[in-house]
C-alpha cells in the first residue's frame, strides 16, 4: 500500500474516522483513550503491512518482541552490576541485524561468493519484508538507548510495538527516536481540525513533490538510465541532474507525507530535508539530506565505532565505514557499497582540508561569496556524480552513463582540433 496511493487514503480515512468516534466516546477518560488510541493504530499499522502480505507481520512482531523484553532485561541489569546488560544488547542487536541480512542480503552475498568462485548460482525465493530496514534501526537504537542509560525500557507493551511498527514512518522514515515518540503516544492526543489542516498543508507538498516532480522526472531518468549509449551526452548529462532532482523529491515527499500525516493523528516527527543542494561541501550536504538516517549513523554507528575520539587516522577509518555500511543499507548491490565509499571518502578529504585550513590560515570559514558559490556548484556536481551509482542498476551500467557524457564531449573536443 503506498502512501500516495488511492487504498492508502481510503484506508487512512477509516482510521481517522474510527480515531475520531473513540475520541467521542471515551471523552472524560483519558487513560482509556490513550490505550485505546495505541490498540487502533497497532491494528491499522499491521493492517497496512498485512496489506502487501501478511507474513510481513511476522518479521515486525519479531522484532518488536526482541526489543521489548531485551531491554527490559538491560535495564534489570544495569541496576544490578551490569555484567550480563552487554550481553542482552548484542544479542538483541545481533538477531535484529541478522534478521535484516538474511532477506535483504542473503542472494547478495551469496552471489558475490559464487561470482568469487566462478560458481553458479541459483537466487533463494526471499521477499523483504516492508519496511524492515527502518524498523530494524528503530529496535537497535531503542536498545543502545536503555542500554545508555538514557531513558528507561518502556513496561507498556503496545508503546513499543507502535514505536517499532507505525505505519507512516515505515517504509520511508523518519528515522525517530523511542523516547520522542513513546513520550508523546502517552500523552492525551486528539485529532483535531487544526491538526487536520497543518497535516493535509504537509502531505499536499510532499504529494507534490513525489506525484508531480519526481514521478514525471523519472520516466526520462529510467529512459535513459536503461539504455545511456542510445543518447547524446547532453542528453545523458541532463538525466543525471535530473536524476538528483529526482531522487531529492521522491525522499523528501514521502517524508513530507509521513510526518503529514503524522500530524494529522496528533504526533510529532522529526524534520528530514533541509535544502541539501544548497551545501557549500559534503559534510554539510549530509546534515541535510535525510537528516535523522544521518544523525541515526553517526549515534548508532559511528560514535561505537570510536568516532573521532582514538586519533585522526582512525576517525577517517570510522568516517569512511559509517558512510559504506550506510551505502549497503540502502540496497543489496555493488553499486550501493561504491556510492558509500565514495561519499565516505569525500567526508575524509573534506576533514582533512578543513584541518589544513585551520593550520595554515586559522579558520574554517568557506570564504568569500565566490567561493562559497564555487564551493556550493562543486558539491552539486560531486553529488550527482555519487547518484549515478546509486541510481545505476549495476557497476557496468553506471560507468556506461559517465561512457556517454565523455565519449560525447571527448569528440567534440577531437572535432575542433581536427579544425
Amino acid at each position: 500500500m503506498s502512501l500516495t496511493g488511492f487504498s492508502f487514503f481510503a484506508f487512512f480515512a477509516v482510521l481517522y474516522a474510527l480515531l475520531w468516534v473513540t475520541q467521542w466516546t471515551l471523552s472524560k477518560r483519558a487513560d482509556a483513550l490513550v490505550t485505546a488510541n495505541k490498540v487502533i493504530l497497532i491494528l491499522a499499522s499491521y493492517f497496512f503491512l498485512a496489506f502487501a502480505d501478511y507474513r510481513f507481520c511476522f518479521s515486525v512482531m519479531a522484532i518488536t518482541l526482541i526489543s521489548y523484553f531485551l531491554a527490559l532485561g538491560i535495564e534489570k541489569e544495569n541496576k544490578n552490576d551490569g555484567k550480563k546488560a552487554k550481553l542482552y544488547l548484542l544479542i538483541g542487536v545481533i538477531a535484529t541485524l541478522a534478521m535484516l541480512g538474511f532477506f535483504k542480503y542473503c542472494n547478495f552475498f551469496l552471489q558475490s561468493l559464487c561470482s568469487l568462485f566462478g560458481k553458479s548460482f541459483t537466487e533463494l525465493k526471499l521477499i523483504i519484508p516492508l519496511g524492515i530496514s527502518f524498523y530494524s534501526f528503530f529496535a537497535v537504537s531503542y536498545l543502545m538507548d536503555v542500554y545508555r542509560k538514557k531513558y528507561s525500557a518502556y513496561r507498556d507493551f503496545l508503546s513499543v510495538a507502535l514505536f517499532i511498527a507505525f505505519f507512516a514512518k515505515l517504509t520511508s522514515g523518519p528515522v525517530v527516536r523511542a523516547n520522542k515518540f513513546i513520550d508523546q503516544l502517552n500523552e492525551e492526543h486528539h485529532v483535531s481540525l487544526k491538526n487536520l489542516e497543518t497535516g493535509i498543508q504537509i502531505v499536499a507538498v510532499g504529494l507534490f513533490k513525489k506525484m508531480v516532480l519526481a514521478d514525471h522526472l523519472s520516466v526520462f531518468v529510467d529512459d535513459v538510465f536503461g539504455a545511456p549509449k542510445a543518447f547524446s551526452g547532453f542528453t545523458v548529462l541532463f538525466a543525471i541532474i535530473s536524476y538528483a532532482l529526482q531522487i531529492y523529491f521522491d525522499f523528501a515527499g514521502y517524508s513530507d507525507i509521513a510526518i503529514g500525516i503524522a500530524k494529522i493523528l496528533g504526533y510529532d516527527l522529526d524534520k528530514n530535508f533541509d535544502l541539501p543542494y544548497a551545501s557549500l561541501n559534503p559534510t554539510e550536504f549530509w546534515k541535510r539530506w535525510h537528516i535523522t538516517l544521518s544523525s541515526w549513523l553517526q549515534e548508532y554507528l559511528y560514535y561505537p565505532l570510536g568516532g573521532n575520539r582514538k586519533g585522526k587516522i582512525r576517525t577517517y577509518i570510522n568516517l569512511f565505514l559509517t558512510m559504506l555500511i550506510g551505502g549497503l543499507w540502502h540496497g543489496a548491490n555493488w553499486t550501493f557499497v561504491i556510492w558509500g565509499a565514495i561519499n565516505g571518502m569525500a567526508l575524509v578529504v573534506h576533514k582533512i582540508f578543513l584541518k589544513w585550513k585551520v593550520d595554515k590560515f586559522g579558520s574554517r570559514d568557506a570564504g568569500n561569496k565566490f567561493w562559497k558559490t564555487v564551493s556550493g556548484i562543486l558539491t552539486f556536481v560531486f553529488v550527482c556524480i555519487c547518484w549515478v551509482f546509486f541510481r545505476a542498476s549495476s557497476v557496468g551500467n553506471a560507468f556506461d552513463v559517465f561512457g556517454s557524457v565523455f565519449n560525447t564531449y571527448a569528440s567534440m573536443y577531437q572535432a575542433k582540433d581536427n579544425d
